[in-house]
């Protein structure tokens, strides 16, 4: 089936899927698996941002993996966690964004190599929708040293799978964050060649 077709499959089946209520704000697709980037009302009423990875095979949905945080009523960039840019740019180059996306993730995250930021971010125009990082790779840096100091430092171990389409690139990763092991969703928009927003 087409990356089209995965998609809608999974937005006719996102609610009952998930057991909440989804505001899908982005979703790309590549070969079997559609990510969507939603805000999300849960069951007891609440909200949170939520990346679910869908695989797709004939049709149906037989594979589903997904997280979510609550959403925070203030973030340190001035963003919230879902909004910006949700339109793909059907004529960029999905193999050179999967590529910067993963090289990025596997460069700053796994590798913990901080000494060409300005090669894989978009330097102090880079946006940053986590709420607890302020924008630009300043914003990053100084978060990161934050984590560091206060014993609670950030790693990733393995990218466990890569998700592109046009200028858009997410990724899922294991890793470990003040000791504790964390499944991580990271969404990237990509322009003149370097990460230029992240989710």
């Amino acid at each position: 089936m087409s990356s089209e077709a995965n998609k809608q499959a999974v937005l006719a089946a996102i609610d009952e899927a998930t057991g909440r209520r989804n505001q899908v704000h982005r979703v790309l697709a590549q070969e079997d698996l559609v990510v969507t980037h939603a805000t999300a009302t849960l069951p007891d009423g609440g909200q949170a941002a939520a990346f679910d990875l869908w695989r797709i095979t004939d049709g149906r949905i037989t594979g589903h993996w997904g997280d979510h945080e609550p959403i925070f009523p203030q973030t340190a960039n001035g963003h919230t966690q879902v909004d910006g840019p949700t339109d793909i740019d059907p004529a960029a180059d999905t193999q050179a964004t999967r590529t910067l996306v993963e090289d990025t993730v596997r460069t700053i995250l796994v590798g913990n190599d901080f000494s060409g930021l300005e090669r894989y971010l978009a330097g102090e125009s880079y946006i940053q929708h986590n709420p607890r990082f302020a924008d630009g790779i300043s914003g990053l840096a100084a978060a990161l040293d934050e984590l560091t100091k206060a014993g609670q430092s950030l790693k990733y171990s393995e990218v466990l799978d890569i998700v592109a389409e046009g200028n858009f690139g997410y990724t899922r990763s294991l890793g470990v964050l003040a000791g504790t092991e964390f499944v991580f969703h990271d969404l990237f928009r990509v322009a003149d060649g370097r990460a230029a927003e992240h989710w």
